[in-house]
């Protein structure tokens, strides 16, 4: 079955990252320090309890010696042991004595005589080497059923004092059974290694198969054969085992046996002592407990922001009636609140705004309509009169031709008007290109100045290779529009014109300034507004129709401070790209 996890946006998944590398990367550090730790730690502890485990193979030798030399203190004490002795042929041992030989582990009772001449044994062993005078407790090499094995002795003087007449040997054989013991007490893996020639081999492990000793290296050889000390490996018999080999010594001191005691390598301790396994583990706890926490913390602290990110989308898109719930009483509750009483207000403030604004509309529709209305009067009323004035029979010829151009001046100043004002009302498109941004200014100004010989035109153009992105013939009549107010206001006399142009905070300044008397303070605010004029014979549209033109091109027209006394005009525009030759 598919596990389906919670898609994330992306402010929680940059939360669990965040929350990812706050975890993981301080617990890849622990990790590579702890796994380090834990496992150098536990290997040693392992190698130290194996290396004291490993001791009871040698106190239980030991043991068994002290019970046989104990027992023979026994038998030595005993006058009829040593009257039995003293026939001519010795009886087996009496029932109950033998069975607590028995139980004491002891696998065979000998007696010899002072010339080592053996006189009874309890089993069919025989010695392959014998032990030296006045030695007690002895490892010696045996012979049972034609197969050699190893035995520990403890060897009893009879009588114990004074000249020695018997030997009492009681034995234990190092075989299969001491094995399983040693392997019951000590809870490892017991191996008992003969030595044959130069070799050792394991003669009890796999009863059909012997097993030799070659996977130890040379140094362990020499240590355990000719330093007679015990050897640990991480690796012991072929990798399967962790353990110790320990030299078994015989009477002369010659190593004949090797005990390897040893834990298998598998479970729970390969893990806790593999660094690089306890380093994944760490790692993948690390990184399993930051996403866990990454997603629990984004869940809880992103929602809401999530929540809050919605509503604020919504508002942008003008939706008032957007809404955040609010789950808790935290500062994010408190932050769903304020939007929502923000949505609240902003509703209210949209709503009173639409009404505000229909009034404004209306209202500027009124002023509007009464000043065309006003504008349109008084041609009409002088067109009314010259009409009347030429039903007259008695107009004469003169008079006749002056009402007649009355008439057509008054007709064309309507016109114009109504021109300027539709003009005003609906203008096309802008045809954006890459322009020089004095090209319109130039051709406005040589279609102002055609038949005005009397103006001279100083230019100051510090813009470079700058273009801008506009419409150049709606910017020539805008300038023309501009150009048309300063010939008024320089009137029929001799005047100047200054054209400057500079670039500045990523735009660029064109203007014109005039010689003319300038602007009043009055009349500054109210340049811009429709059909305000100082002229008597303007509409008063001529400057609301060039702001209006260089709006729609991306700039805007400003009156600024003149250099001289006349009206300085100017347009700014972004820069849009720096032409190369």
């Amino acid at each position: 079955m598919p596990l389906n996890l919670p898609k994330l946006n992306r402010l929680q998944r940059k939360v669990v990252l965040i929350i990812l590398v706050m975890v993981v990367v301080p617990m890849l550090v622990a990790g590579a320090l702890a796994s380090a730790w834990v496992s150098s730690n536990f290997e040693e502890r392992l190698q130290r309890w194996i290396e004291e485990s490993a001791v009871v193979a040698q106190t239980w030798l030991q043991d068994y010696q002290n019970d046989a030399i104990l027992l023979g203190h026994v038998l030595a004490d005993d006058p009829e042991f040593i009257v039995n002795l003293d026939s001519a042929e010795p009886t087996p041992l009496k029932q109950p004595l033998d069975q607590v030989i028995q139980k004491m582990g002891i696998s065979f009772v000998q007696v010899y005589n002072a010339r080592n001449k053996l006189i009874y044994s309890s089993a069919p062993v025989s010695f392959q080497s014998s032990w030296e005078p006045g030695q007690s407790e002895a490892v010696l090499k045996v012979t049972q059923k034609n197969k050699s094995v190893l035995a520990t002795v403890g060897i009893t003087p009879l009588p114990r004092e004074g000249l020695a007449r018997y030997y009492v040997v009681l034995g234990s054989l190092l075989d299969q059974d001491f094995i399983n013991k040693l392997d019951q007490l000590s809870g490892l893996k017991t191996r008992l290694y003969y030595r044959e020639g130069n070799n050792f081999y394991d003669l009890f492990s796999k009863p059909d198969e012997v097993q030799s000793l070659k996977h130890l290296p040379k140094e362990a050889l020499k240590r355990l054969q000719q330093d007679k000390k015990p050897y640990y490996s991480l690796v012991a018999e072929q990798g399967q085992f962790r353990g110790q080999y320990t030299p078994i010594l015989d009477s002369e001191g010659h190593v004949e046996a090797i005990i390897f005691s040893g834990l298998e390598r598998r479970g729970f301790e390969e893990i806790l002592t593999n660094r690089l396994v306890m380093f994944l583990l760490i790692s993948l706890l690390g990184i399993a407990i930051g996403v866990l926490a990454g997603v629990l913390l984004s869940r809880l602290i992103v929602r809401p922001v999530e929540y809050l990110r919605s509503g604020v989308m919504q508002l942008a898109g003008q939706n008032f009636h957007a809404e955040v719930p609010v789950s808790s009483n935290d500062e994010l509750g408190d932050l769903a609140k304020a939007f929502n009483a923000m949505a609240v207000s902003l509703r209210q403030a949209r709503d009173e705004q639409q009404q505000r604004f229909q009034k404004d509309k209306l209202s500027a529709l009124g002023e509007l309509s009464a000043a065309l209305a006003h504008e349109i009067r008084n041609p009409i009323g002088v067109v009314n009169t010259a009409a009347a004035l030429l039903e007259k029979p008695d107009t004469d010829a003169k008079k006749h031709a002056e009402l007649t151009r009355m008439l057509r001046e008054e007709s064309m100043r309507v016109n114009n008007l109504v021109q300027d004002f539709l003009q005003l009302s609906r203008y096309r498109q802008p045809e954006f290109a890459s322009i020089d941004p004095t090209t319109p200014l130039e051709r406005a100004l040589g279609t102002a100045l055609a038949g005005r010989n009397n103006i001279r035109v100083t230019r100051r153009l510090e813009h470079g290779d700058v273009r801008i992105n506009a419409d150049a013939n709606l910017l020539q009549q805008a300038w023309g529009n501009i150009l048309t107010n300063a010939l008024q206001a320089i009137g029929e006399r001799d005047g100047e014109l200054t054209l400057t142009s500079v670039r500045e905070d990523g735009c660029i300044l064109i203007a014109v300034e005039d010689s003319g008397p300038g602007i009043s303070p009055e009349a500054m605010p109210r340049l811009f507004e429709p059909f305000f004029t100082n002229k008597e014979q303007g509409t008063g549209l001529g400057l609301t129709i060039a702001n209006t033109l260089v709006e729609a091109n991306g700039g805007n027209l400003k009156i600024l401070e003149p250099e001289k006394s006349g009206a300085r005009f100017g347009m700014r525009f972004p820069i849009h790209e720096q032409a190369f030759p």
